[in-house]
Protein backbone atom coordinates (compact mmCIF):
# COMPACT_ATOMS: atom_id res chain seq x y z
CA UNK A 1 0.00 0.00 0.00
CA UNK A 2 1.05 3.62 -0.71
CA UNK A 3 1.19 5.92 1.84
CA UNK A 4 -0.15 9.04 -0.06
CA UNK A 5 -0.67 12.45 2.01
CA UNK A 6 -4.77 13.90 1.33
CA UNK A 7 -3.31 16.81 -0.40
CA UNK A 8 -1.45 15.22 -3.18
CA UNK A 9 -4.07 12.79 -3.44
CA UNK A 10 -6.70 15.83 -3.81
CA UNK A 11 -4.38 16.85 -6.40
CA UNK A 12 -3.94 14.00 -8.43
CA UNK A 13 -7.35 13.53 -8.55
CA UNK A 14 -8.32 16.99 -9.88
CA UNK A 15 -5.42 16.24 -12.62
CA UNK A 16 -7.47 13.21 -13.64
CA UNK A 17 -11.34 15.05 -13.58
CA UNK A 18 -9.47 17.72 -14.98
CA UNK A 19 -8.76 14.95 -18.30
CA UNK A 20 -11.99 13.15 -18.28
CA UNK A 21 -13.56 16.90 -18.66
CA UNK A 22 -10.90 17.53 -21.57
CA UNK A 23 -12.98 14.29 -22.99
CA UNK A 24 -16.23 15.80 -22.08
CA UNK A 25 -16.01 19.32 -23.77
CA UNK A 26 -15.79 17.72 -26.95
CA UNK A 27 -18.54 14.95 -26.68
CA UNK A 28 -19.97 14.44 -23.22
CA UNK A 29 -21.24 10.70 -24.16
CA UNK A 30 -17.07 10.18 -25.14
CA UNK A 31 -16.48 6.18 -24.11
CA UNK A 32 -13.99 5.16 -22.50
CA UNK A 33 -12.62 2.68 -25.10
CA UNK A 34 -12.92 6.12 -27.56
CA UNK A 35 -10.38 8.12 -24.97
CA UNK A 36 -8.07 4.81 -25.19
CA UNK A 37 -7.58 4.27 -28.77
CA UNK A 38 -6.90 7.84 -29.62
CA UNK A 39 -4.47 7.77 -26.45
CA UNK A 40 -2.64 5.05 -28.79
CA UNK A 41 -2.81 6.85 -32.06
CA UNK A 42 -1.30 9.69 -30.01
CA UNK A 43 1.59 7.15 -28.76
CA UNK A 44 1.97 5.45 -32.18
CA UNK A 45 0.78 7.55 -35.41
CA UNK A 46 0.73 6.16 -38.77
CA UNK A 47 -0.40 1.89 -37.65
CA UNK A 48 -2.43 0.17 -40.08
CA UNK A 49 -6.29 -0.75 -38.44
CA UNK A 50 -5.05 -4.28 -37.77
CA UNK A 51 -1.71 -2.91 -36.07
CA UNK A 52 -3.83 -0.85 -33.77
CA UNK A 53 -6.47 -3.27 -32.83
CA UNK A 54 -3.25 -5.71 -31.51
CA UNK A 55 -1.80 -2.74 -29.63
CA UNK A 56 -5.30 -1.73 -28.38
CA UNK A 57 -6.43 -5.64 -27.65
CA UNK A 58 -9.50 -5.29 -29.52
CA UNK A 59 -10.54 -7.57 -32.37
CA UNK A 60 -10.20 -5.99 -35.87
CA UNK A 61 -13.71 -5.31 -36.93
CA UNK A 62 -16.70 -3.77 -35.78
CA UNK A 63 -15.50 -2.46 -32.41
CA UNK A 64 -12.63 -1.17 -33.73
CA UNK A 65 -14.12 0.44 -37.10
CA UNK A 66 -17.24 1.59 -34.92
CA UNK A 67 -14.90 3.86 -32.52
CA UNK A 68 -12.45 5.21 -34.99
CA UNK A 69 -15.75 6.51 -37.07
CA UNK A 70 -16.43 8.20 -34.06
CA UNK A 71 -13.25 9.33 -33.76
CA UNK A 72 -13.25 10.54 -36.82
CA UNK A 73 -14.10 14.10 -38.85
CA UNK A 74 -17.39 12.24 -39.55
CA UNK A 75 -19.11 9.07 -39.70
CA UNK A 76 -22.19 7.24 -41.02
CA UNK A 77 -25.25 6.26 -39.11
CA UNK A 78 -27.78 4.55 -40.07
CA UNK A 79 -31.35 6.34 -38.89
CA UNK A 80 -34.50 4.24 -39.72
CA UNK A 81 -32.94 2.53 -42.31
CA UNK A 82 -31.43 5.49 -43.37
CA UNK A 83 -27.36 5.57 -44.15
CA UNK A 84 -26.49 9.44 -43.03
CA UNK A 85 -23.36 11.29 -42.67
CA UNK A 86 -22.62 12.89 -38.87
CA UNK A 87 -20.18 14.98 -37.20
CA UNK A 88 -17.34 12.68 -35.46
CA UNK A 89 -14.77 14.05 -33.29
CA UNK A 90 -12.46 15.57 -35.71
CA UNK A 91 -9.25 13.86 -33.46
CA UNK A 92 -7.82 11.29 -36.01
CA UNK A 93 -7.76 11.00 -39.86
CA UNK A 94 -7.64 7.57 -41.55
CA UNK A 95 -5.83 7.56 -44.83
CA UNK A 96 -4.97 4.46 -47.52
CA UNK A 97 -1.25 3.12 -46.78
CA UNK A 98 0.98 4.65 -49.53
CA UNK A 99 2.80 1.04 -50.18
CA UNK A 100 -0.63 -0.51 -50.55
CA UNK A 101 -3.87 0.27 -50.85
CA UNK A 102 -5.67 -2.69 -49.16
CA UNK A 103 -4.55 -1.15 -45.90
CA UNK A 104 -5.77 1.91 -44.26
CA UNK A 105 -3.60 3.88 -41.40
CA UNK A 106 -4.65 6.20 -38.64
CA UNK A 107 -3.34 9.37 -37.46
CA UNK A 108 -4.06 12.16 -35.32
CA UNK A 109 -5.53 15.17 -36.69
CA UNK A 110 -4.03 18.94 -35.82
CA UNK A 111 -7.33 19.84 -33.19
CA UNK A 112 -6.30 15.67 -32.27
CA UNK A 113 -2.44 16.80 -31.25
CA UNK A 114 -3.86 20.20 -29.74
CA UNK A 115 -6.25 17.91 -27.52
CA UNK A 116 -3.31 15.72 -26.73
CA UNK A 117 -1.72 18.72 -25.59
CA UNK A 118 -3.94 20.05 -23.31
CA UNK A 119 -4.19 16.53 -21.68
CA UNK A 120 -0.23 16.75 -21.45
CA UNK A 121 -0.39 20.09 -19.69
CA UNK A 122 -3.18 19.41 -17.72
CA UNK A 123 -1.15 16.33 -16.13
CA UNK A 124 2.42 18.00 -15.70
CA UNK A 125 3.90 15.93 -17.90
Amino acid sequence: MIAVTRGVENKTARKFISFIDEFRKLNTEMQAGQIALFLHIVATPDLTIKELAQRAGLLEGGTITRNLDALSESRKVNNKGKVEMVPGHGLITLYEDPLDRRFKRVKPTNKGLRVYNTLVQLLGA
